[in-house]
């Protein structure tokens, strides 16, 4: 136990630094994914729809405009945190969040990447995508390329 000036500080004061920790090390996690989010816009350019679709799989959407198709592929994402008093309540956080990931493949390379919908964390924009770019930077790596 911790005291303080005579006052008991670990039953009352631990807790909320705890989530106040954990609060900052997921908000880190989520800088990260932006960061790898952002890399695969420019990483991802030029690579063959072929190896694409190889990390990817198959897309959710599919469209094509004479030699140029559009490729979609969508991520969710939920997670929560409460906190609860005893005999005074609690309080909760929850937050959900989705990405549509849109590769413009022109001539059977990827030309653009772009990212829409609900796809940013605090302080981390497009953090959310980062889901369904990870494989084929990974597989990029593997393979030494860009």
């Amino acid at each position: 136990m911790l005291y303080r000036h005579g006052r008991h500080w670990g039953r009352h004061w631990g807790r909320p630094w705890l989530l106040l920790c954990a609060g900052a090390v997921l908000g880190g996690c989520a800088v990260q994914d932006s960061r790898l989010a952002h890399t695969a816009q420019t990483r991802l350019l030029g690579l063959s729809e072929l190896d694409l679709v190889a990390c990817l799989g198959v897309p959710d959407e599919k469209a094509r405009f004479g030699s140029t198709d559009v490729l979609t592929y969508y991520a969710t994402s939920s997670s929560s945190i409460s906190y609860s008093v005893p005999l005074v309540g609690g309080i909760g956080f929850s937050n959900g969040a989705y990405c549509h990931a849109t590769f413009r493949v022109d001539a059977g390379r990827v030309t653009h990447v772009l990212y829409s919908g609900e796809k940013n964390a605090t302080l981390a924009p497009d953090a959310y995508c980062a889901p369904i770019s990870r494989t084929c930077l990974a597989y990029l790596d593997q393979k030494g390329g860009t």
